[in-house]
């Protein structure tokens, strides 16, 4: 988003509208939680607490002051809208209530102490005005939609990147503010009322906005604008963009591989009453899931270190027997019903990592059908989940590893670390596999 020019004379006017319609640019199953609106509503309470400190903090110039959050009306969003009308009765409630010189008196003088602390905390205040104008268009249904996962972590990060950072900053001023008067509990009781309303539909009357706007802001009318101010510029947030979008993906993605490997991981626990029917089991999934890749898969080979991590480490017999006794696993009639799910979830999300890793953009309508897949296997294997947990598989013990085996698979390899890798996958065949070498398979391989 490129900043809006904006002239050195300060005037009651309205910027430009600028089209929002394509923020966020997520699809996916359209949330109705309430509970998200009264979060958005939370986040802009925090946010206007952190607004409520800066005032407080620049009361020295009431000038520098007013410029600021001037700044933060005038050039930021398009008017009218929601989240403007609420920052703006908040700085009005702030600065009529406790910093407006009770005498009337207007200080012209130099900027404030803490300007250069406030002036690195211009952005947060910006991209957490953008992205909560986003939220409520989102929860408003008026563009895009998030479901339900992309608005937890869309409000997450908000926290994480807005707040946070917020915090981080101010938190060396504390002492100043208070000193000067800032009350947080007695202003946030304040502050939640201005806010709690959002989502209704009835918009500021315009004679109200103009006596707020009047009594406010006209010891800035007709003058020059500081260069300081004018030199904040307002950029799109990392949060609402397309970077944040495909970095969404990949980390659904990393996720729902992560899932698949914890079913597949658990069906080892399942089979280890029978340690041929289970081998038979992986080398079968292994198999039919690198079926038609034709490119280099980095999938199947986390999956194969994913096997041989959990057999080598919980299940492979400590004496090195292995029984081929013709018998299959108890819970082997099950577990069949589970192999095309796992094949095809694999291969599906191979196809989509190596199109993300060729520069492809896509939306959460891929990995949502692959949420469907895992779902499946879940509705198949929550009937024998004591049976796994009583032979040792501990899901949240395990979760972690076969997190970190993932992890890394959007970075790139070096050619070397290829040739390694490599390698280590023959290894593993041979390891894994070496009790199958002499032997037919099973008629359902």
């Amino acid at each position: 988003m490129e900043s809006r020019p904006t002239s050195a004379v300060l005037r009651r006017t309205r910027p430009l509208a600028r089209s929002y319609r394509h923020y966020p640019y997520f699809t996916g199953t359209v949330s109705t939680n309430t509970d998200k609106k009264e979060e958005v509503v939370q986040l802009g309470v925090e946010l206007s607490l952190y607004v409520a400190q800066l005032m407080f903090l620049l009361c020295d110039d009431i000038r520098t002051m007013l410029e600021f959050c001037f700044k933060m009306w005038e050039c930021v969003l398009p008017y009218p809208n929601p989240v403007l009308e609420r920052l703006l009765r908040v700085f009005h409630y702030v600065y009529s209530k406790d910093i407006k010189p009770k005498n009337g008196v207007y200080h012209d003088g130099g900027d404030s102490v803490q300007w250069e602390l406030i002036s690195t905390t211009w952005k947060h205040f910006a991209d957490g005005i953008i992205i909560l104008h986003c939220l409520d268009m989102v929860l408003r249904r008026k563009v895009g939609s998030f479901d339900d996962r992309q608005l937890s972590s869309v409000i997450e990060k908000y926290k994480q990147e807005v707040l946070k950072n917020l915090e981080d900053k101010l938190r060396s001023a504390k002492n100043v503010s208070e000193a000067n008067g800032f009350a947080k509990e007695t202003v946030e009781s304040n502050i939640f009322y201005l806010w709690k309303s959002l989502f209704d539909e009835e918009e500021m009357s315009e004679v109200i906005k103009s006596r707020i706007l009047i009594d406010l802001f006209t010891p800035l009318f007709g003058k020059q604008m500081r260069s300081e101010i004018l030199a904040l510029h307002v950029c799109s947030p990392y949060i609402i963009g397309k970077d944040f979008e495909l970095q969404e993906v990949k980390e659904e993605v990393v996720r729902l591989l992560v899932e698949f490997s914890l079913y597949v991981a658990e069906s080892m626990f399942l089979l280890c009453d029978d340690i041929r029917t289970m081998l038979w089991f992986l080398k079968r999934v292994w198999r039919d899931a690198k079926w038609t890749v034709i490119n280099e898969s980095h999938v199947m080979d986390r999956l194969l270190r994913v096997m041989h991590y959990v057999y080598t480490k919980d299940i492979k017999p400590k004496n090195g027997v292995y029984q081929n006794d013709g018998y299959n696993s108890v819970q082997w009639e099950l577990i069949r019903t589970t192999l095309d799910n796992f094949a095809s979830g694999f291969r599906s999300l191979n196809c989509l990592v190596y199109f993300l890793k060729s520069g492809g953009e896509c939306g959460r309508k891929f990995t949502s059908k692959m949420e469907e897949r895992v779902k499946k296997v879940w509705e198949k294997m929550g009937c024998v989940k004591d049976v796994s947990d009583a032979n040792g598989f501990a899901r949240d013990a395990m979760e972690s590893n076969i997190s970190e085996l993932w992890r890394s698979l959007f970075e790139r390899e070096v050619k070397e670390a290829t040739l390694t890798l490599e390698t280590i996958k023959n290894e593993i065949i041979r390891d894994l596999f070496l009790p199958l070498s002499n032997e037919a398979p099973p008629p359902w391989y």
